[in-house]
């Protein structure tokens, strides 16, 4: 069915049945409030004579709109109380649109004489955002869909990096302030969105084309009206509903990186349809596969009767190489507006999008406790996205259908050799490892206006399926006593997290349902309420089952297979002589089924007290509940009754500054997986991973102080101070003996960070009014924390710890660049630095010490060239310094790295241990796109 959807949705992206018309639409919006203004008069004049054309007042939503002839125009806009605006000389091309985004000043109180204002439409788009921004409610930062079409970035997750005191890892997940995803939110077009890691809160946001954004706000203090499960950022971005006017884009794109491209790639058996994300059926367990009971009953001592059940697995473990092919990157998108009676609209949006990568980490080193290993591990993924949105508008409101659906592909395999001395043994280990994951998300929102006051009422309604399925995790173990000759064995004579086969499958489905009410009424200087209510419910279904072959102990020729090489170890020669016996590992505890509930509603007041002060202010009040079962026996059953209060301050300064103080509290709630007593291998960390039932949710409060500044349209300089106290916060702590390794998370009592942030955009004119300098742009964001985290019982080497930092908290985040336009608009350079500071990643006990992941120099280059109005050539460099990628155990707790202990064979005391370090290599692109 969804093959067919996708094939449905690239024939109607491909066929083009209507014709673009030439008009002037545009948005009338109040400067002060950023809200719309409903019945302005807009005027259209010929741009030499002045004479009027035509006239209309803007709708529900603030709109207007003009089918027109191509031609020279003027624009006046009026609307009691606010001053007048006027457009000159509109130059309107055949089938093309003019959009303009006018934002009107209210008339002061003494003011006599009219006020007429003159304004270019580009000065206005790019000011809408930090008008936005200005006049929120909370302490916020957003980028706007002009600066994002002006940036050569291809999806969000590239987009957020350019936001205050933002960071993304892996190019898809957000650090907001320096903590990590558990303490950030995500909503898409005011529907909260579900993690899409199957074992952590995380969304990646690589997942929506940057094209398809109208803007993004990022909002670092509450308020009642969002959700309360953040703390660091709640990031919103808002898709476009109509687009501004009709196109088709079609981009086409490829890569290289250093340290993959062109060089020797390993994997297992290929799929013929992996390169689409959809791996073959043949993979997944058969569905007539004997259950765990009838496995039991096999009589190892007559393996004939295991035979027939192996042949009907995939048994070719056979390592293929080829060369590393090039990164692909294909998008399309498209946009239809359609002006119909009454001035209402109808829109569509889609998009189809697809990156394969093929990547390798190349000798990444592990040298901790006994283990000293050499990894090399390649992955080949492949991505495909698909976005539809249907809009429609008219006088009285606006209803949209948004829907998007991605699926990624990534398998790997993991070839290993080392020494394991805790076993006096050099072992060679081979995981061949595929991970299906797709996420289905579909909204329905609306916005209508009441009676004929000024009441708004907006609900959303959405359904959310993921899906993450495994389909064959296979594993298996090679050993030689240190100082062999070669002579490996496998590990196959039992069954163990070493040498197992792993069928998962996670499916979940999330429906979310929101109903706002929001009204001026006559208190203070200007005061609107607002209140409403919410729900979400979340099933998930999850089952491992772990199988396995194993020698048969009347074997005679074991030492023999053993010794075979793993391509040929399980191939149909050796199955047919009936050696082997097919075990079941499945616990009890290795599948669990959940359902979330969360209800509840909140209360709201706007106030301006004066002309200069306003206060946001209310309570959120969330009832959750959590019930895990395994095989009908209860794992969890928890309920949380938490009423959240904020209070937001601005007090303006002027026109371009305020003075903002925020208190709000948040919630941070561990993930189903951790909550349950699943326990799953880590092949990659060595390490199993726990849950534990007993975790509670984190309580948080938050203050915020800040000022803000906007010297002139598109620039902004703030300073902020904050402060965090966790209570109950969520972190994992490793333990170990003997090189068996746990990760268990656990509420710590208490922590709390704070920190100061800073940042600044300013165009570089002031340096020269010409040239170079008054085409080119900086920024700098930069915050630094503090941060201290509850420590008791915290022993390494026998040393008692007194206090350590919270983890997943950074004690510094920075990011610069400089962003340089041509006069024609063709040429675009951009520069980019990010550093982010030393952060605890896992909290180790004993001998181990705890866990930190190092600073890392990130440095990207981009450029992108206009050949035409229709096409464009982008070329990113990232990750010039290629710096490496480490996390090690901190053995004499100085929180810095000292360089590995392990010299050698030998372990040298005051150094540290290296958890995983390896250099990613540095990244080349190039794309081009074209508009028709």
């Amino acid at each position: 069915m969804m093959r067919f959807s996708i094939i449905l949705f690239a024939i109607f992206f491909f066929f083009n049945s209507t014709f673009a018309k030439s008009e002037i639409s545009g948005k009338v919006s109040d400067s002060t409030l950023a809200e719309t203004i409903i019945g302005a008069s807009v005027t259209l004049k010929d741009a030499k004579t002045n004479e009027v054309i035509s006239g209309t007042i803007t709708d529900f939503n603030g709109n207007f709109v003009f089918e027109i002839a191509p031609g020279n125009y003027n624009l006046e806009i009026k609307s009691l109380g606010f001053e007048d605006k006027n457009y000159t000389d509109l130059n309107l091309e055949e089938g093309k649109l003019i959009q303009i985004r006018a934002l009107l000043s209210a008339k002061q109180k003494n003011q006599l004489n009219e006020v007429v204002i003159t304004a270019t439409r580009k000065q206005e788009t790019i000011n809408s955002i930090y008008t936005m921004q200005k006049n929120a409610r909370s302490v916020s930062d957003g980028i706007s869909a002009d600066i994002i079409k002006r940036s050569p970035d291809k999806n969000t997750g590239e987009v957020l990096k350019r936001l205050s005191g933002t960071t993304i890892q892996d190019n898809k997940f957000v650090i907001v302030r320096g903590l990590s995803d558990r303490y950030n939110a995500a909503l898409v077009d005011n529907s909260p969105m579900p993690s899409t890691e199957p074992n952590k809160k995380a969304f990646s946001f690589d997942i929506i084309p940057s094209s398809l954004i109208d803007n993004i706000i990022i909002t670092k203090s509450a308020t009642p009206d969002l959700p309360g499960d953040f703390s660091g950022g709640l990031i919103h971005i808002q898709t476009k509903e109509i687009p501004d006017e009709n196109f088709n884009t079609i981009s086409i794109g490829a890569g290289i990186n250093t340290v993959s491209t062109f060089n020797a790639f390993q994997s297992g058996k290929r799929g013929s349809l992996d390169f689409l994300g959809f791996a073959d059926a043949k993979r997944q367990l058969p569905k007539n596969f004997p259950t765990q009971t009838e496995i039991m009953k096999l009589n190892p001592y007559k393996p004939e009767s295991s035979t027939p059940y192996l042949k009907e697995l995939n048994n070719n473990f056979s390592i293929r190489e080829h060369t590393a092919l090039p990164s692909i990157s294909l998008q399309g998108t498209l946009g239809r507006v359609y002006n119909l009676n009454g001035n209402a609209q109808f829109g569509i949006t889609g998009a189809l999008n697809y990156n394969h990568d093929e990547h390798i980490k190349k000798d990444l080193l592990r040298q901790y406790d006994n283990y000293d290993y050499r990894d090399n591990v390649y992955n080949y993924s492949s991505n495909l996205g698909m976005l539809l949105n249907l809009g429609y508008r008219n006088n009285h409101g606006k209803i949209n259908l948004k829907t998007f659906y991605n699926r990624i592909l990534n398998d790997q395999l993991l070839n290993r050799e080392g020494e394991n001395y805790s076993s006096s043994s050099r072992i060679k280990y081979y995981a061949f490892d595929l991970v299906q994951k797709s996420l289905f998300k579909t909204s329905l929102n609306a916005e209508h206006k009441l009676g004929k006051g000024n009441a708004v009422l907006d609900w959303v309604a959405s359904y959310n399926l993921i899906t993450n399925n495994q389909p064959d995790q296979r594993k298996v173990s090679y050993s030689e006593m240190i100082g062999g000759n070669n002579d490996y064995a496998a590990d196959i004579t039992t069954l163990g997290k070493s040498n197992n086969r792993l069928f998962g499958n996670l499916n979940e489905s999330i429906w979310n349902g929101a109903l706002n009410i929001q009204k001026p009424i006559s208190l203070f200087h200007e005061t609107t309420i607002k209140a409403g209510f919410f729900g979400q419910y979340r099933i998930r279904d999850f089952e491992n089952r772990y199988i396995g072959a194993t020698l048969s102990p009347n074997n005679t020729d074991a030492e023999f297979i053993r010794q075979l090489p793993v391509g040929s170890l399980f191939d149909d020669n050796i199955l047919n002589q009936n050696v082997y016996i097919l075990e079941e590992q499945t616990g009890d505890l290795d599948n669990y089924h959940a359902e979330v509930s969360t209800l509840g509603g909140y209360a709201m007041m706007d106030n301006k007290i004066t002309d200069k002060l306003r206060a946001v202010w209310g309570a959120r009040l969330e009832s959750y509940h959590v019930s895990i079962a395994s095989k009908e026996k209860e794992i969890v059953d928890q309920q949380y009754l938490d009423i959240l209060p904020s209070l937001n301050l601005t007090y303006s300064l002027s026109d371009k500054a305020n003075l903002r103080a925020a208190y709000f509290r948040s919630i941070a709630r561990p993930e189903l997986r951790e909550l349950t007593n699943v326990s799953y291998y880590d092949y990659e960390l060595s390490a199993t991973m726990n849950g534990n039932p007993n975790l509670k949710r984190t309580q948080i409060d938050n203050i915020d102080l800040r000022y803000e500044f906007f010297p002139r349209s598109g620039e902004v300089i703030s300073f902020s101070l904050f402060y965090k106290q966790f209570h109950n916060a969520i972190e994992n702590f490793v333990y170990g003996a003997n090189s068996s390794y746990d990760i268990t998370p656990s509420n710590s009592l208490s922590a709390m960070n704070m920190g100061a942030e800073f940042e600044i955009r300013k165009n570089l004119s002031f340096i020269s009014a010409n040239g170079f300098f008054k085409n080119t742009s900086a920024y700098i964001n930069m915050a630094y924390i503090y941060s201290k985290a509850d420590a008791d019982n915290l022993y390494i080497r026998g040393e008692k710890i007194n206090s350590r930092p919270l983890s997943g908290q950074a004690p510094y985040v920075f990011n610069t660049g400089l962003s340089y336009f041509s006069n024609d608009g063709k040429l675009n350079l951009n520069v980019l630095y990010n550093r982010i500071g030393q952060r605890l990643t896992f909290i180790g006990q004993d001998k181990m010490g705890i866990i930190y992941e190092s600073p890392r120099n990130l440095l990207d280059f981009q450029i992108s060239y206009k050949v035409s109005k229709r096409s464009e050539f982008r070329l990113n460099i990232k990750d010039i310094l290629n710096d490496p990628v480490r996390f090690y155990f901190d053995q004499n707790n100085d929180m810095q790295y000292n360089g590995t202990a392990f010299i050698n064979g030998n372990i040298e005391e005051g150094k540290d241990w290296i958890w995983q370090t390896y250099r990613p290599g540095s990244s080349f692109s190039l794309s081009y796109s074209y508009q028709f």
